[in-house]
């Protein structure tokens, strides 16, 4: 093909992507609305959907995991967080604008713009499959004194645009063997039960598919990157449980699945026949996580003699999130293993920078190159997300990732940044290290400092066991170093991680605005960083385990449980107190210990791992805590 034809056929392409707009415009006028919101989301409030569900990336070209996007007659707009406002200004199209959600900007809250923009009397369209119920309700709350209205529309109006739409996932669904889980599909059904009971409810509904996974110890591959599968449950308490499985039978059709299922007391139902189901049964008590059941769930239960009895508010979820010990032990195992593959690439990657003087490796290259080191360890199943490998400006953007055509070449003289994790039969993990296989400058230096002695805080944190310490109550303990000269970072301290699950799960956090108490068994991510916007960007990311502190009794404590040195280039060891060299050093001593023996047929890894985890004498470095913090302090940025 020539260039010129090449050209040609890009241009067609651009132009009808761009002519998505001027169609779906004609469907507001044809269904009478003057708006049309469209969430990220599919019908089970997933973070991370299914190709057929990515309707904000078909009908504006933004790729991202988060957004709420809204089509006028003359206006198409999308709304995301700061770990995509680079992204999403890459990636939107011709004729969309982005509103970025930032602190304090009313606009920031799409609401409030509706309120604002769209006239009275008007309606505003929606699907009811991807909205909670809570949401419109906010909705007709404060839209309805203007005389808006909300609209439910049975029909996606995105889907009808979109020409070369995906079909649903049609993967075979496979048992997460209890060797792994450490408790039966037939316990956790009884666990729902007995909550159910103790809430006076008789019936429930749930629709987030990792709790679902959960609770019958199956997963699938409909999601990428997330072994979850379309699927709703329904577990009726009478005399008996009775447990509803509304799942594309096909799924489960191979051996052992049937005979699986028949044991656990499921019946299998088709993923398409809930709602007409769900209008069936009279006279029930309904217990409903109503932040995430979706709108339509929500109104054909109350469209008969059903009731709703209570709002469960995570309730599934908290029994999910607390892990148990089989699941703990899985998590630190392999953590291990998933080191070993990291460790391999990045002593690979410094290899072939700085002895083979390669400069053809590019941040693409680098991600697959990471997958490969790792996909051969003991129980990998797969990617917990894509790999975020970045290399200088790239790395300021939080979520950024590189494509095969375009990806920047690594080098040894920027800031090299890798956010990556796995899914393992025993665990899922999430790890980020920011590394400089050259000389780095001071003030990348100090910054990558600051950012470790954020992480080494939370790490080292003590807190009563009393069930009211919040994530946003421990946030600060990360920010504090970069507080002190007038820095910060845009995103969230820390997420819960699914075991085998997604890897970001949910309610557990770490920031301004989580509120579940950390409890034992708890496991979340501490990830503080610093982005300098076009020039690099740094994160740290550990992976923690709430537990009981070892010596002081009703107190908990964190423990860290992945496995992989800092980058000893980067850290500026005058800003550490003596206490953080030796917690460092006795880390990296933990790191070599338990990785040297995955080395033994690399040498290339070996060396590298102990050249990072040698320790650190301090020499002529030291400073009491009272001295070091006047020091922080007083440091100017030199950048």
């Amino acid at each position: 093909v020539s260039t010129q034809s090449t050209w040609d056929l890009f241009g067609i392409l651009m132009d009808s992507k761009a002519s998505l707009l001027v169609e779906f415009r004609k469907l507001l006028t044809e269904h009478a609305i003057y708006a049309y919101i469209i969430p990220h989301n599919d019908a089970h409030s997933s973070e991370y959907t299914a190709e057929c569900d990515e309707r904000i990336k078909c009908i504006s070209g933004f790729s991202g995991s988060a957004g709420t996007a809204v089509i006028t007659e003359k206006e198409a707009i999308l709304w995301t967080d700061s770990r995509y406002f680079l992204q999403a200004e890459k990636e939107l199209r011709p004729g969309w604008k982005l509103i970025k959600i930032v602190s304090g900007d009313p606009n920031a809250n799409y609401l409030y713009w509706l309120q604002h923009n769209i006239p009275p009397s008007s309606s505003i369209g929606y699907d009811p499959l991807l909205e909670s119920s809570k949401k419109i309700d906010s909705c007709v709350s404060l839209l309805g004194p203007q005389g808006i209205k909300m609209t439910a529309l049975e029909e996606n109006l995105v889907d009808k645009v979109w020409k070369d739409k995906p079909a649903l996932p049609s993967s075979s669904l496979f048992i997460h063997e209890e060797k792994f889980t450490g408790m039966a599909a037939s316990k956790k059904i009884q666990s729902v039960r007995s909550l159910l009971e103790a809430k006076k409810c008789d019936s429930i509904v749930i629709s987030a598919l990792d709790q679902i996974a959960w609770v019958l110890n199956l997963r699938g591959s409909d999601i990428k990157y997330n072994p979850l599968f379309m699927s709703y449950l329904v577990i009726l308490c009478d005399a008996e449980t009775h447990t509803f499985l509304y799942v594309d039978p096909n799924k489960v059709k191979n051996p052992p699945l049937p005979d699986y299922l028949a044991a656990n007391h499921i019946t299998v139902l088709p993923y398409t026949s809930v709602i007409s189901d769900l209008k069936k049964l009279k006279g029930r008590t309904f217990g409903i996580e109503m932040a995430t059941m979706n709108a339509k769930i929500v109104q054909t239960i109350l469209s008969s003699t059903n009731k709703i009895g209570c709002d469960l508010i995570d309730s599934i979820a908290s029994l999910k999130i607390v892990k148990n010990t089989v699941e703990l032990d899985g998590y630190r195992k392999c953590h291990i293993r998933d080191g070993a593959g990291l460790v391999k690439y990045l002593a690979w990657l410094e290899h072939q920078l700085n002895v083979e003087k390669k400069t053809d490796i590019s941040e693409y290259n680098g991600a697959e190159k990471v997958e490969e080191f790792r996909k051969t360890a003991e129980n990998f199943v797969g990617l917990s997300f894509a790999s975020i490998s970045s290399i200088g400006g790239n790395g300021s953007i939080v979520h950024y990732h590189p494509t095969k055509e375009g990806s920047k070449i690594i080098n040894n003289t920027e800031v090299y940044l890798l956010d990556s994790g796995c899914q393992y039969f025993d665990g899922t993990t999430d790890v980020t290290r920011t590394v400089h296989y050259g000389t780095p400058k001071e003030y990348e230096k100090e910054m990558y400092t600051r950012v470790l002695l954020g992480n080494l805080s939370l790490e080292r944190a003590v807190f009563p066991d009393n069930k009211l310490i919040q994530g946003a109550m421990l946030d600060m303990y990360t920010r504090r170093y970069l507080w002190e000269i007038g820095e910060d970072y845009g995103h969230g301290t820390g997420h819960g991680v699914g075991h085998f699950l997604n890897v970001h799960e949910g309610p557990t956090g770490i920031s301004l605005y989580r509120v579940i108490p950390f409890v034992e068994g708890l496991v979340c991510t501490n990830e503080p960083g610093f982005y300098k916007e076009k020039e690099f960007g740094i994160r740290i990311e550990n992976l923690m385990v709430c537990k009981k502190h070892p010596a002081h009794k009703g107190f908990l404590c964190f423990e860290n449980i992945t496995i992989a040195p800092y980058c000893k280039a980067l850290i500026n060891w005058k800003l550490l107190a003596q206490s953080d060299i030796d917690y460092i050093n006795e880390y990296h001593k933990k790191v070599y210990e338990l990785l040297s023996p995955f080395m033994k047929d690399d040498p290339i890894a070996l060396q590298y791992l102990e050249k990072e985890c040698k320790p650190y004498s301090a020499q002529n470095y030291t400073f009491s805590y009272f001295n070091n913090i006047i020091h922080h302090n007083n440091l100017k940025a030199t950048y």
